[in-house]
C-alpha cells in the first residue's frame, strides 16, 4: 500500500522518467477490478488527458500526483506504477494504463483497493480524503513538531491505543497501517497500548519514533514490502511486517507476535514492546 516512503519514492521516479512528456493515449480495463475507485467516469479519461504534456510531479502523505498540465491524476492505496521504457510489450492487464509520446508508458495495476482520479484542476474534486491530505500537517512536514503531536493527545484521544491515534482518521497523513509497526516497534510500544497509559517520556519518544523511521524508510527508497515503478523493493528492511516478522525479534530473538486488530495485522515483540 502506498504510504509516504513510497509517495516520495515513487514521485522521485516520475520526476525523473516521464515530466515533460506528452501524454499520446489512455486506456484500461477500467470494470474488472470492483475495488478500484475512480473519479467520475474513466471512460472520459482519454479526452481529458491525451495530448497533454506532464508539468509537475507533486508528493503528497499518501497521494502520487501527476499534474498534466490543466489536469491532475491521482492515486492511491494500492495503486501499483509502473514504468516501461519505449519498445517493451504492453502489460496484460491494466486498470489505467498512460502512454507518450516517446513510446514508453505507465501502467497501473491493483492490489487490494486502490484510488484512481483524474480531474480539471479549475473545478477541484470532491473527495473528502484527498482534502484531509491537502489541508492536513503530515508526518515530516515542518509544522509537525512536538507540541503539534501532543495537540492531538486530547481528552477523547486519551483513550485510544497507539494504533488507533496514528493511523486512523488520517490524523497525521502519511502514516498507515504498514509503517505504523516500524514506528511503534522502534518506540517500543504495542499497537493495543492506550495513550494515557504512556508516560510523558514514552510519548516524546513516539513522536521522535515517527520523524526517524520516515526518514529512514525515505533515505532508503522504501519499505522491502514495497516497490518503486521499475518493480524494485525498496532497500529498507521491515521487521514488523508480513514479508520479514518470523525471523524473529533483531534485538532479543524472541518470536514476534501477530493478531488481527483494527481491520488489519498488527506485529510486535512481547519482550521490546512493553
Amino acid at each position: 500500500m502506498i504510504e509516504l516512503p513510497e509517495v516520495n519514492t515513487i514521485s522521485k521516479d516520475l520526476r525523473k522518467t516521464i515530466l515533460g512528456k506528452t501524454i499520446t493515449d489512455i486506456k484500461g480495463d477500467f470494470k474488472s477490478h470492483k475495488f478500484t475507485f475512480y473519479y467520475q467516469n474513466p471512460e472520459k479519461y482519454r479526452s481529458f488527458l491525451v495530448g497533454k504534456k506532464i508539468t509537475d510531479i507533486i508528493s503528497r502523505n499518501f497521494y502520487i500526483e501527476i499534474a498534466a498540465e490543466n489536469y491532475k491524476i491521482i492515486f492511491r492505496d494500492g495503486a501499483n506504477i509502473r514504468y516501461y521504457e519505449p519498445g517493451q510489450p504492453e502489460p496484460a492487464k491494466s486498470q489505467f494504463f498512460i502512454k507518450f509520446n516517446d513510446g514508453s508508458f505507465l501502467n497501473v495495476t491493483v492490489q487490494m483497493y486502490a484510488c484512481i482520479a483524474v480531474f480539471n484542476q479549475k473545478e477541484g474534486i470532491n473527495n473528502e480524503y484527498y482534502h484531509m491530505d491537502l489541508d492536513g500537517i503530515g508526518a515530516l512536514d515542518k509544522e509537525f513538531t512536538y507540541d503539534y503531536f501532543k495537540s492531538l493527545i486530547t481528552q477523547q484521544t486519551l483513550k485510544l491505543s497507539a494504533k488507533a491515534l496514528l493511523a486512523t482518521q488520517q490524523r497525521i497523513p502519511g502514516i498507515g497501517n504498514g509503517v505504523l509497526q516500524e514506528i511503534l516497534f522502534n518506540a517500543k510500544i504495542r499497537p493495543r497500548t492506550k495513550i494515557q497509559g504512556l508516560s510523558k517520556s514514552q510519548i516524546k519518544k513516539l513522536y521522535e519514533s515517527i520523524g526517524e523511521t520516515l526518514s529512514a524508510m525515505i533515505k532508503q527508497n522504501g519499505r522491502d514490502t514495497e516497490k518503486d515503478i521499475y518493480d524494485n523493493p525498496g532497500k529498507y528492511e521491515t521487521i514488523m511486517s508480513n514479508k520479514n516478522y518470523k525471523n524473529g525479534c533483531p534485538l532479543c530473538g524472541s518470536p514476534i507476535t501477530k493478531e488481527n486488530y483494527l481491520g488489519g495485522s498488527v506485529y510486535y515483540c512481547p519482550v521490546c514492546q512493553k
